[in-house]
């Protein structure tokens, strides 16, 4: 049986919205060379229907009841046998390109197990949001990135990334930033390599996705209560502590920490609600950061001139 050189991966819950777009995005890659699976997370919109459209022999697709994104790519990725794997969000679409980009890249550096590449942020109509692709004073770490990444996830999506699929670690997770512990999990025994300026994916933001559903309550205290389970599966992970020592890892939870008050005052700024964001700011500094993005966007929470310019920092801030 043939094997692909690179799969993609969508999971895709109540997505019937968007999924056209995403599956479109696949079907208009400049290499034919690929598989796709879909994988129905007990949707209860049309978004069987939507699939059903789809008559390629490289689409493949599966239902199940709802188990949640991470469980969901776990499926897609065991129905799959290319050795490249791009989980791609059912709201997201991919460049032209991208997956030319992804295999030319990775057949090029064959120790890197993890290419990843900009993202372009889209509103709910498909149209771009801020100032083009890349967000100003991004990181771009490469080789073991493990730390960094446990700092503060410097991707906006998976689709951002492509996988080897030894770099792809099976996991039981079930909660929210999902993302977050599959790229951490990748870093635990695979390098990472920046693939380059021009963007992989559009980045939808909306007004349904999780990090936009982070800035619906804007009462005080600032709280990261819905990135706990997240948080303590990372840093409960004996592979994650076996790296660090205890006082070298009780750090980076405290810097994760903070980097999730920053997550929350971003999404406050995108959504107009400037004191908001500022008590997440102020909370993701006294938690210790002292990331120049975190202090920028606070000063920006007490001039609108200076929150005008704080777009580039993260992208787009923009109506909710």
């Amino acid at each position: 049986m043939h094997t692909p050189a690179i799969a993609i991966v969508i999971p895709a819950w109540n997505a019937g919205r968007f999924l056209n777009e995403a599956i479109d995005s696949v079907c208009a890659q400049t290499i034919t060379d690929w598989e796709c699976v879909i994988v129905d997370d007990g949707s209860t919109d049309d978004t069987a229907s939507k699939i059903a459209t789809y008559l390629d022999s490289r689409i493949q697709s599966v239902r199940q009841d709802r188990v949640g994104e991470c469980a969901a790519r776990m499926r897609g990725l065991s129905l799959t046998r290319a050795p490249k794997i791009v989980f791609l969000d059912a709201d997201d679409r991919l460049y032209p390109n991208t997956c030319a980009r992804y295999v030319n890249f990775l057949d090029s550096n064959p120790t890197v197990g993890v290419a990843y590449g900009e993202r372009t942020l889209i509103d709910e109509n498909g149209c771009r949001l801020g100032f083009g692709s890349n967000a100003l004073l991004n990181k771009y770490p490469q080789g073991d990135i493990l730390e960094s990444i446990l700092r503060r996830p410097f991707l906006s999506t998976p689709s951002q990334a492509c996988l080897r699929r030894e770099a792809v670690h099976r996991l039981e997770y079930k909660g929210p930033m999902g993302d977050w512990v599959l790229l951490a999990a990748a870093a635990l025994t695979h390098k990472f390599a920046y693939a380059g300026r021009a963007p992989m994916v559009e980045y939808r933001v909306w007004s349904s996705s999780f990090l936009r559903n982070l800035a619906r309550d804007s009462q005080p205290p600032a709280s990261i209560g819905e990135f706990s389970e997240m948080l303590h599966y990372l840093f409960s992970s004996s592979a994650i502590a076996s790296r660090f020592g205890a006082t070298k890892l009780a750090e980076l939870r405290r810097a994760a920490e903070a980097s999730c008050f920053a997550i929350k005052g971003q999404e406050f700024l995108r959504c107009r609600k400037p004191l908001a964001a500022r008590r997440y700011f102020n909370a993701a500094i006294r938690a210790g950061s002292r990331d120049s993005r975190d202090l920028l966007c606070w000063a920006a929470t007490f001039s609108p001139a200076i929150l005008r310019l704080t777009g580039p920092l993260y992208g787009a801030i923009d109506a909710a």
